[in-house]
């Protein structure tokens, strides 16, 4: 099997799925990540925004070793991230690169504007990925991937409708957030409480939802033809 987390930002994939993608990969599934941004304002401590994007891509891919995945960076700025032909066919050659049958990737209803974007772009961009008509670096792919929508930081306007029991990887994906110590010095600007607690608190909500310990929270994509499998969670 191969799973595709699709995010906006380095630090997204790890904060909102990582503890399932953790489950994949022990079952033996090919972990793929894809980041459409480089987050390349995401600090006031470098002097340019490819310094920044140099530094966050680092860190995502020592993050990604937790996973053996794979990644792709798209490199689009950040707070730029619009629907053009561009971003399309970019989008639409990342998920033929992973072959995914399964994608994670952000809630349509994420109030950031990348985020949405992000999920836009890659469910309306789902029903060519066949398409030879529509040609792309990448060949067109056969599977017809499973999308999975992850939590909003904060678990603001989420209602998951299935979770994942990530109890056994709580303190791993602390660590892994911890690789993404550009972001973490970013978010001090503007958060009051410790944004590395306030991850662990949202697993821990979401848990305390379905009994257990720590979990990660997704709502399925539902579009004729490509109605996501939940079997297809771990």
């Amino acid at each position: 099997m191969n799973v595709l987390a699709f995010a906006a930002h380095p630090d997204d994939v790890e904060e909102m799925c990582f503890g399932t993608l953790m489950k994949y990969r022990d079952k033996g599934a090919n972990i793929f990540i894809a980041l459409s941004t480089s987050g390349n304002i995401g600090s006031n401590h470098h002097a340019s925004k490819a310094e920044i994007s140099a530094i966050r891509e680092k860190e995502q891919l020592e993050a990604a070793k937790f996973y053996d995945a794979k990644v792709k960076f798209l490199r689009f700025d950040d707070e730029e991230l619009h629907d053009t032909p561009e971003t399309r066919n970019a989008f639409l050659n990342a998920i033929r690169w992973a072959n995914p049958d399964v994608i994670l990737t952000h809630s349509p209803k994420d109030t950031s504007t990348d985020h949405a974007m992000t999920s836009k772009l890659i469910t309306e961009v789902l029903l060519i990925v066949g398409a030879k008509l529509v040609e792309t670096e990448e060949k067109p792919i056969a599977k017809t991937p499973s999308v999975f929508f992850w939590d909003i930081p904060g678990g603001f306007c989420f209602e998951p409708e299935i979770y994942v029991d990530i109890s056994g990887y709580i303190e791993e994906k602390i660590q892994a957030i911890r690789c993404h110590q550009s972001q973490l010095s970013w978010m001090e600007n503007f958060l009051s409480d410790d944004y590395l607690e306030s991850m662990r608190l949202q697993s821990r909500f979401r848990g305390y939802q379905i009994g257990c310990k720590y979990a990660e929270g997704f709502i399925a994509y539902r579009i004729q033809g490509f109605v996501a499998d939940y079997r297809l969670l771990p």
